[in-house]
């Protein structure tokens, strides 16, 4: 049996819910945080029925309060446990104009979707980097290449994580650590992230990438030591796009994806 730890936030759902499936395969003990403590109980219940042997523990914290981050490790070390894998999934969008979408909701956003991501991996990774071993998954989007209209609030948190991801992979490199740092950026995938976005209708929202295979895409790439992780053609073609066009045309074909679909 395997006897390492991986703590996913996010983890209830979407992306995250299948990254956790990844390392219950493996025989990890996961550590799975989200906010509602219901659909945690309904994910490990999931996780048990098809991994009956899984280790698993249930976090509730809501990630847009601050202080959620020291507790989480606090609780962590009270359990004793040694966390060899983080993954920071957590994360949600808003759709519309900034000028009429909510203050509050997208204050919130910067919280989990950045500020709490950056305290979380400053937590865990010092440990890492103090036992020279350990494996941090960020989780980005191909939002983070490319100004976005209309969600352009959670396209900067995920730009301000892949920048983040980038030179902290250098500072790993620089101290020869053997911890290693993966950013996935997956397309639009089938998870809640639309309907909590308000952006179910929109041209994005219609094809979307299994959670599942993005998921394993990720896990893979962590589990190799990637630097990154682009699991479709999709998220693909959003990079090398990123690296030849102009940001006024990236930020063009980004804004389309958001119309409406029957336009």
């Amino acid at each position: 049996m395997n006897d390492q730890t991986a703590l996913i936030t996010g983890a209830s759902s979407g992306i995250g819910f299948e990254l956790a499936r990844c390392f219950a395969r493996d025989d990890y003990r996961v550590v799975l945080v989200a906010r509602h403590l219901d659909e945690l109980k309904e994910a490990a219940r999931l996780l048990h029925q098809e991994f009956r042997s899984v280790d698993i523990v249930l976090l509730p914290f809501d990630l847009s309060h601050p202080e959620s981050a020291d507790q989480i490790y606090a609780e962590t070390n009270q359990r004793g446990f040694q966390v060899d894998a983080l993954v920071n999934d957590a994360g949600f969008g808003e759709t519309g104009y900034f000028t009429n979408t909510d203050m509050q909701t997208e204050l919130d956003m910067i919280q989990v979707n950045a500020a709490s991501l950056v305290h979380l991996t400053k937590l865990y990774l010092r440990d890492m980097v103090e036992r020279n071993s350990g494996r941090i998954l960020q989780l980005g989007s191909i939002a983070s290449f490319s100004p976005s209209p209309c969600q352009a609030v959670y396209a900067a948190t995920k730009a301000f994580v892949l920048s983040f991801t980038e030179a902290v992979q250098h500072e790993l490199k620089q101290q020869k650590s053997a911890v290693t740092m993966t950013i996935l950026c997956p397309p639009p995938t089938d998870t809640n992230f639309f309907q909590v976005a308000h952006a179910e209708n929109t041209r994005a929202a219609q094809h979307p990438a299994s959670a599942r295979d993005v998921a394993q895409e990720g896990y893979d790439a962590l589990m190799d030591g990637a630097a990154r992780s682009l699991p479709t053609i999709s998220a693909k073609f959003n990079f090398f796009s990123s690296l030849v066009l102009p940001d006024s045309m990236l930020a063009t074909l980004m804004n389309t994806q958001l119309h409406a679909a029957h336009k």
